[in-house]
């Protein structure tokens, strides 16, 4: 009696409990495989397999869009920040005005004043085609008028036999030196040749020439209260806790305020932050110009999920107007940015779709659209073929 073994590929010997199961798993293939003549290609089959590859293709572009799309969401809180201070981010060109002119000052409704801000403010000279000259320079703190190096620890500056009106006895600053100069018989302008205003004038400032302009950019941090910061007409200092600025009887009307605003915001930046003033330029028709910006700030707290921003939105509105040469002097010459702070913050939380959420709908564009297109092609050939049998 002969008897049939079960071999392998190779004719090795295959055990009854290997082949059984072997078959079981089999039955159990969801996906049966055709022999290739069994198969039958069609015109109508590529045509709804071309078509649902596009489909796919313009799904999968839209999931994509999706995925990388940032979606914000904005709800408003109250503020209670009142004692953080705002951050404000500046760089303004003003092509008309030399550095030695250019002074950047501010001041809020508290009464604190920031006068000729050098340790945050960088000055660029520029060349009258606005290219600039040298490299940006700020403020050497305590430095010696010619070799701008550190002076001694304890150094005790000369009023110039003017007595200040506060009592001191060492005149440091050029604000103190002009105090003391407004008590005696000698000019503000003599003032400014002393040591301590050329050391704060600084050495690139010291040599700009008439006919260069001056680019100012850096940051200033000020109370979170109304107020303004400007580039006026004259240098300005402290007198008594108020703002002096100094300038020559009739150089108002010849003060060109023309300038060009690169970029003004307030805060850390974020993506898809609104910067209304970015590349504002403004040119005078005629000197004694004035520009005034009104802002309004809001708070704003940016999160994404990974990182927390804290930043503020703003709105302006704008005016400019000449001074009267006929008329009294109510207003400097100049351009003045006027703050006001919302009592509200807007907190914009920015989500993005997670890349698993992404990978499942790509699967189930791809399941799906298969599925269907199948249908469909069956549904076309069986139909055809009746057609055509029953022809």
């Amino acid at each position: 009696m002969l008897r049939q073994r079960n071999t392998g590929k190779d004719g090795a010997p295959v055990s009854e409990s290997s082949f059984s199961t072997r078959q079981i798993l089999k039955k159990v293939d969801v996906y049966p495989k055709l022999h290739r003549e069994f198969k039958v290609q069609t015109e109508a089959g590529a045509t709804v397999s071309i078509v649902t590859m596009v489909i796919m293709v313009i799904l999968f572009l839209s999931e994509l869009r999706d995925f990388l799309t940032v979606n914000k969401h904005e709800h408003m809180v109250v503020d209670t920040s009142t004692t953080e201070k705002l951050q404000i981010n500046f760089d303004i060109s003003y092509p008309a005005l030399t550095c030695r002119e250019a002074h950047m000052n501010a001041m809020d409704v508290a009464g604190d004043l920031q006068v000729n801000m050098h340790h945050t403010v960088y000055k660029t000279r520029l060349a009258a085609d606005g290219t600039p000259i040298g490299e940006a320079m700020t403020h050497v703190p305590n430095a010696h008028p010619e070799t701008f190096e550190p002076v001694p620890e304890g150094y005790c500056g000369s009023c110039y036999g003017n007595k200040h009106p506060a009592g001191l006895t060492c005149c440091n600053t050029c604000d103190e030196v002009k105090e003391a100069f407004m008590t005696g018989e000698k000019t503000l302008d003599d003032a400014e040749q002393t040591e301590q205003c050329l050391r704060e004038r600084g050495k690139e400032e010291a040599n700009s020439q008439p006919g260069e302009g001056c680019r100012l950019h850096g940051t200033m941090f000020v109370n979170r209260v109304a107020g303004n910061f400007h580039v006026g007409l004259g240098r300005t200092f402290h007198r008594q806790g108020r703002l002096v600025h100094q300038f020559l009887p009739g150089q108002q009307f010849s003060y060109n305020s023309s300038h060009i605003i690169h970029e003004l915001y307030f805060g850390e930046s974020y993506p898809g932050m609104a910067r209304p003033l970015d590349n504002t330029a403004k040119t005078a028709d005629r000197g004694g110009a004035v520009y005034q910006y009104f802002l309004k700030i809001v708070p704003t707290i940016y999160n994404d999920g990974y990182m927390t921003r804290y930043s503020n939105q703003f709105s302006y509105t704008q005016q400019t107007r000449y001074l009267d040469p006929w008329g009294s002097m109510s207003v400097l010459p100049g351009v003045f940015f006027i703050f006001d702070l919302s009592a509200f913050v807007v907190q914009v939380d920015a989500t993005t779709v997670p890349f698993t959420h992404f990978l499942m709908r790509i699967c189930a564009i791809i399941g799906g659209m298969v599925s269907i297109a199948g249908f469909i092609d069956s549904f076309i050939y069986h139909f055809f073929k009746k057609s055509t049998a029953a022809k």
